[in-house]
């Protein structure tokens, strides 16, 4: 018997319980931990924050089909739908959707959840490149000098013209062999730290969302943000409570939290950037509301991001798996 109670102890230690009635846990993209605002919070509610992050929605798909325990989660809007078509988000409570008024007007029915069903879009922004100006004297102002280094073959996506989701054999072929013929000149295909990599004059261009660079020129002014040409892509991401959360009233009470104006603010700030709620924007400083990377220029192709079918993300995943060869 006390050798069965040993192990037991052993057990337990090896495998912790996991639903504490204090603790929330948060899975979220690095940038959208805000250690004062978080203490704020826990310090209001006596609910405690353990916060863990991911660089892509890929990796946040895998840890919930894996059984990953969290109570908020903040996927893309593009990746919506395909984490509900996995029953992988739980709805969120009629007090939650509520707020939708409140948004961003363009902001109050998105098309990947007009409802709200699933998902409150808590930031938005966009898609381009990162350029340092001090590592290129080129004027680069396309993606194909992004794709192709140097100039020769034909750029895809938005630069080559093809459609969104084109589940053509012809258009994968065509991707795959572009960014292999990138792949040479790529420093690396992280996504983890490459804010510090433009900060430090480590890489020349890099394909970046318009907030991180906002961030970086604090720290690094020879690093702006592009619209190339051809376009860019439009994005939201959003609270969401998944289907396995532990502790859905500490999810409720937190977002509840975040989504009043001055912590949106400050949520905002921290994250660089700009709110989905209305009421927060005009809390920002005039030199985030005014700052060039979240003025598209009048005239600039746009495209809102939207998930795409299951076999084309599947052909996407096996071009990557190649790339990573």
């Amino acid at each position: 018997m006390k050798r069965l109670f040993i192990f037991l102890l052993v057990l337990f230690a090896a495998y912790p319980v996991r639903a504490e009635e204090n603790k929330l846990y948060l899975y979220t993209w690095d940038t959208y931990v805000a250690p004062d605002l978080f203490k704020k919070f826990e310090k209001e509610t006596g609910i405690h924050i353990v916060a863990d992050v991911y660089d892509s929605n890929d990796a946040l798909m895998a840890k919930l089909k894996a059984g990953g325990a969290y109570d908020i989660v903040a996927p893309s809007g593009n990746y919506v739908p395909l984490l509900v078509a996995e029953k992988l988000l739980q709805p969120l409570p009629e007090e939650l959707r509520a707020l939708g008024p409140q948004l961003e007007k363009d902001l109050q029915k998105p098309p990947y959840d007009p409802d709200l069903t699933y998902a409150l879009p808590l930031f938005y922004g966009s898609t381009g490149l990162a350029v340092d100006t001090k590592l290129t004297s080129e004027k680069i102002d396309s993606w194909k000098q992004y794709f192709v280094r140097p100039a020769g073959e034909k750029p895809t996506s938005l630069a080559l013209g093809l459609p969104f989701c084109d589940g053509k054999p012809e258009s994968f072929k065509a991707i795959q062999e572009l960014l292999l013929n990138q792949k040479p000149f790529v420093k690396t295909y992280s996504v983890t730290g490459y804010i510090e990599r433009l900060a430090a004059n480590e890489v020349a261009m890099q394909m970046a969302w318009n907030g991180d660079v906002y961030k970086v020129r604090q720290q690094n002014p020879a690093v702006k943000f592009v619209y190339p040409k051809e376009g860019i892509e439009l994005w939201v991401d959003n609270f969401a409570i998944p289907a396995g959360a532990k502790n859905v009233d500490a999810a409720k009470k937190f977002i509840t939290f975040m989504m009043k104006p001055e912590n949106a603010a400050a949520y905002a700030l921290a994250s660089g950037y700009p709110p989905s709620l209305s009421a927060a924007r005009e809390l920002l400083p005039k030199e985030m509301k005014e700052a060039p990377e979240f003025k598209i220029p009048e005239g600039t192709k746009t495209v809102v991001t939207f998930a795409c079918p299951v076999p084309v993300v599947k052909a996407y995943s096996q071009i990557w798996q190649r790339l990573m060869r």
